[in-house]
């Protein structure tokens, strides 16, 4: 099985490598927001970003606020209709923005705003279940959508069609409503990477929080203070909205309130009567912590995340030494 915090249709460009040879009935997608049937290409189980969060626009106002805005004009913060000399005023200042960055391209801040992106998973029509409630039924994939920051940040590793909001990602979310829902949430800082954005970020927001233990050195039985890694449930703190996480150096990945990989592994064991123990995960970066956790044999990539190689049972070879290529090899020699 495929666990990835991409889409479906990402997801499927990789299966389709392998020319039928490898056909799983499920993937989790979007860090396990939703699950993905590639034997015929559904939907199910997405879980949503809550519409209160998304109207309050708390899974946004976290992030925003701790993303730097420098030399922004104040009335772009602000979500209300822009005038013809407003609008004319920021095209002005964007361009601006652009020559400067042209000068010097290597300079330490990129002013502006931060740039958000969602995936959609859009409603196609409803269908009354045996009770009188109207189950949705969802697209066969989820759309991409983006404001302006982010397309012109990451456009360049765009391989496939998406959609760009003209006004703010709070104001799509709103319009969004009734008509389908975000499994996923992306936020970047032009100024920092994912990692150093994601430890700016309140304790309380984020996955994986360092707790502090004592163990004992058996050579001079002196205590040693020793940082050790935990994951804790976003569901345990009143101000966690959404869970945070990231699987690379560009952003943000932003899900529902308890959504991770480790949630959508165990429900797929469970509809599947899998024990817990007869699982074996394989993960490299924060987004696959709860994964690794659950699995009864948890491992890690030998380039992976510190943090994760402290999570794991064991650490393997890297990638690019085929590391979990020669672990499953090695099981049957």
């Amino acid at each position: 099985m495929i666990a990835s915090g991409r889409s479906p249709r990402s997801v499927q460009k990789v299966i389709d490598l392998f020319n039928g040879r490898m056909m799983p009935d499920t993937v989790l997608c979007c860090n396990g927001a939703l699950s993905y049937n590639p034997r015929t290409r559904t939907i199910s189980y997405p879980q949503r970003v809550g519409w209160s969060n998304v109207s309050d626009q708390r899974s946004l106002r976290t992030p925003r606020s701790q993303i730097p805005l420098k030399d922004l004009p104040e009335e772009d913060l602000v979500l209300e209709p822009k005038t013809s000399l407003q609008s004319q005023k920021l095209q002005e200042e964007k361009e601006e923005e652009a020559k400067e960055e042209e000068k010097s391209p290597h300079s330490s801040w990129v002013p502006g705003r931060p740039g958000f992106a969602c995936e959609v998973i859009w409603f196609e029509k409803g269908v009354s279940s045996k009770n009188g409630v109207v189950d949705p039924v969802y697209a066969q994939d989820t759309s991409f959508v983006c404001d302006r920051t982010f397309e012109s940040q990451r456009k360049h590793t765009f391989y496939y069609d998406y959609t760009v909001v003209d006004d703010t990602m709070e104001e799509f979310l709103t319009l969004l409503q009734g008509r389908g829902g975000i499994v996923k949430l992306l936020a970047l800082d032009r100024n920092r990477p994912a990692p150093a954005l994601y430890e700016s970020l309140p304790a309380s927001l984020r996955t994986t929080s360092a707790a502090t233990t004592t163990t004992t050195d058996n050579n001079n039985s002196n205590s040693t203070t020793t940082a050790t890694t935990t994951i804790a449930p976003m569901t345990a703190s009143s101000e966690a909205q959404a869970t945070l996480t990231y699987s690379g150096n560009y952003f943000l990945e932003i899900s529902a309130a308890g959504v991770n990989k480790g949630l959508g592994l165990q429900k797929y064991c469970e509809a599947n009567q899998i024990a817990r123990e007869d699982v074996v995960a394989f993960g490299d970066l924060l987004n696959d912590a709860e994964m690794l956790q659950f699995a009864g044999l948890g491992l890690c990539m030998g380039n992976g995340h510190d943090d994760m190689k402290t999570l794991a049972d064991r650490v393997i070879g890297t990638n690019a030494e085929d590391g979990l290529a020669k672990e499953v090899e090695s099981w049957f020699s």
